[in-house]
Formats: C-alpha cells, sequence, structure tokens
C-alpha cells in the first residue's frame, strides 16, 4: 500500500470514528426528547400499564389538544404567549433606546451613568430577588403576570444595553450628521437609521427574551402563592402535575411538556441566521 492509500484510509477511518462517537452523543441526547413525544402519543390504557413501553400504539394527537382543554395547560400556554410577545419587544425597544442615548446623543454625565449602569451587572440576581418581592408586594403585584414582563421594559439588565451600544458605536455619524441636517430629530434619526442597521442584536434580544421568559419557572414561584393566580406553562408543568385529572393522564403531560420544548426550538430555528450573526458580531463593534 502506497503512503497516499495509507493516509487516505487513516483519515476515512478518524472520519468514521468521529461520526459515530457524534452519533452516539446525539442518540443520548435526544433519547429524552424521543421518549417524552412517544408518551405523549400513548393512549391512556397503555401509558397507564405497568408494563414500560418505548412506542405508542397508534399517533393519538388528540392528547394535545385534550391536555390544553382538559387538562387546564391552555390557560397557562396563553399566559406565557403573551408575557412572552410583551417581553420579547420591550426588552430589544428599551435597550435599543438607552444604547442610543449613550451611543449618539451627547449629554452630561453620560459617561458616570454608563459606568453606573454597568456596575449593576455586577450584583447578582439573588441579592435583588427580595427587595424587588417586597416591592412588588407592596404595590399588590404578586399573584398577578406584571413581575413576569416589568422587568423587560426597563433594558432588563445592563448587559442588552451595552450589547446594543456596541453595535450602535459602529453605526457611521456622517449618516445621522446627514439626516440632522435634513431637519430630523432624535427619534427618527434613531429608528429611521440606526434601527435598521441593528436588525440583528435586535432580533436576537427579541428571541433570548421570549425564550428566556418562556422557560422560566423561578420567577413565577416567587410571586405567586395562590391557586387561582394566573400561571405560566412552565410553572404550571410543574404545579399541575400532581393534580389528580392529570396524574391519570400522564400523556397530557407529556404532551404539555412536548409543546413547551417545541417553541423555543422553532423559534431558534426561524431566526438561527440572525441569532448568530447577532452574538458573533455585537463584541468586534468599535
Amino acid at each position: 500500500m502506497t503512503d497516499t492509500a495509507l493516509y487516505k484510509t487513516r483519515r476515512v477511518v478518524k472520519k468514521s470514528a468521529l461520526y459515530l462517537l457524534l452519533i452516539a452523543f446525539a442518540v443520548v441526547f435526544l433519547f429524552p426528547y424521543v421518549f417524552m413525544v412517544n408518551r405523549g402519543l400513548m393512549s391512556n390504557a397503555r401509558i397507564l400499564e405497568p408494563h414500560m413501553y418505548y412506542w405508542p400504539d397508534g399517533l393519538h394527537f388528540k392528547n394535545y389538544a385534550l391536555a390544553f382543554r382538559d387538562g387546564g395547560y391552555g390557560k397557562p400556554l396563553l399566559n406565557s404567549f403573551i408575557v412572552g410577545a410583551i417581553v420579547g419587544v420591550s426588552t430589544p425597544l428599551s435597550s435599543f433606546l438607552a444604547a442610543y442615548a449613550f451611543s449618539k446623543l451627547e449629554w452630561l454625565g453620560k459617561k458616570a451613568m454608563f459606568t453606573l449602569m454597568m456596575l449593576t451587572s455586577l450584583l447578582p440576581g439573588i441579592v435583588t430577588q427580595v427587595p424587588l418581592y417586597v416591592l412588588y408586594n407592596d404595590l399588590g403585584l404578586t399573584n398577578t403576570l406584571f413581575p413576569l414582563f416589568l422587568p423587560g421594559l426597563f433594558f432588563c439588565g445592563a448587559m442588552n444595553v451595552f450589547l446594543m451600544r456596541q453595535f450602535l458605536m459602529s453605526v457611521p455619524k456622517e449618516m445621522e450628521e446627514s439626516a440632522k441636517l435634513d431637519g430630523a430629530n432624535a427619534f427618527l434619526r434613531c429608528f429611521r437609521i440606526c434601527a435598521p442597521l441593528c436588525t440583528p442584536i435586535i432580533i436576537y434580544m427579541a428571541v433570548q427574551g421570549f425564550v428566556g421568559i418562556w422557560g422560566d419557572y423561578l420567577t413565577p414561584s416567587m410571586y405567586n402563592n395562590r391557586t387561582d393566580a394566573p400561571y405560566t406553562l412552565a410553572y404550571a408543568l410543574y404545579t399541575m402535575t400532581g393534580e389528580e385529572t392529570n396524574s391519570t393522564h400522564p400523556e397530557w403531560i407529556f404532551a404539555a411538556a412536548t409543546i413547551m420544548s417545541i417553541v423555543p426550538t422553532i423559534a431558534f430555528i426561524a431566526f438561527q441566521k440572525y441569532l448568530i450573526e447577532g452574538i458573533a458580531t455585537a463584541g468586534l463593534k468599535l
């Protein structure tokens, strides 16, 4: 065997071993998801049998409709979409407005205010939980959906403003100056010139905000202490699992959990290009 043939053989063997290893990892990581989908498609009689079945006895897609109608997951699903939509819009919008002020406008104390804002990112989230709970409780906002989306109205973190500011700093000043000479005010320059150029980072923050609140269990568990409080789907999947109706219909729980996991997956696939571009280029803007 020649050296060239030996080299090609070794290369094929290495690639084959690598692919087999990746396939093994994929099987391990996908097994819980496949198991969840299968259980959600089983009939109630099959899933309640003592013997463990890994494949459904038919595709019972009605389990999804029954889970959200009779299982009680319909209203939490709607609440999750409402909160996610508000956060997905308010977080990039408020961060964009703040970042524009820090990057394109000149005002007294701008550097000091930006430094103070960035210092807040050093505070661990656990430190602010008790003060926030006391604040929301005094305002009568506990056991409501307001604590879930109110932070999104106020930048939802200094790092969001920082990333948006880095992106805005790459916008040429000449573009804004020419618009200013034409009589455009700050809001027109902000939304007509800068916003279209910041589409990747805006979409990135919108999707991240939506996905973050979509799967958030901790925040609803902190502010909900009544059974009649509005639940999100992430919180309902934990709280309502032990109820009598759902305990006798485990397929409904698996069906709701499948929907819970599919939504962020669809969001990532739909905006994958913008997500990668937004996070990859934000740190390169000087």
